[in-house]
């Protein structure tokens, strides 16, 4: 058995050691970021809804990009922020909803969302930043959520 001083034995001395507590934190943890993971993705798909909505009706709004390589239309910008929106939070109920595919949907979708961001850097740059670094989260709370998806 260990002396409880630090100098394990690997007998498993220390707190919750063998019950399993230590996984069940871990899982509760990963649980809750992928719970954060919906509201993210609900609350930015409807961003990206709001947005594409500015772009479709005030092209003004928007500033242009001259000489930049993926340069689209500001009302083509409008409408695939749009489509991608509604893609985001439709992915996002579902992983609040705890559909078990949601969460593979999810990781696809904030992928395509993060290109899309970084794409639109010139049009919008903060937002742009703001939107890769939650997509960048959500795809980590995603792929990190492995209990959850044994359980469900």
């Amino acid at each position: 058995m260990g002396t409880g001083t630090g100098e394990g034995t690997g007998m498993g001395t220390g707190t919750g050691a063998g019950t399993g507590a230590h996984s069940q934190a871990k899982a509760a943890w990963a649980t809750g970021g992928s719970f954060f993971a919906g509201v993210l993705m609900l609350v930015s798909g409807i961003t990206d809804i709001l947005q594409g909505i500015v772009a479709i009706n005030r092209d003004a709004f928007l500033s242009s990009a001259a000489g930049y390589v993926y340069a689209f239309n500001v009302t083509s910008w409008g409408w695939i922020h749009l489509a991608i929106g509604i893609l985001v939070a439709a992915t996002g109920l579902g992983i609040l909803m705890r559909i078990p595919l949601a969460r593979y949907a999810g990781i696809a979708v904030a992928a395509l969302n993060l290109i899309a961001q970084f794409m639109y850097l010139p049009y919008q740059p903060v937002w742009a930043v703001v939107g890769m670094a939650l997509s960048a989260f959500v795809i980590w709370a995603l792929t990190t959520d492995h209990v959850r998806s044994r359980v469900a």
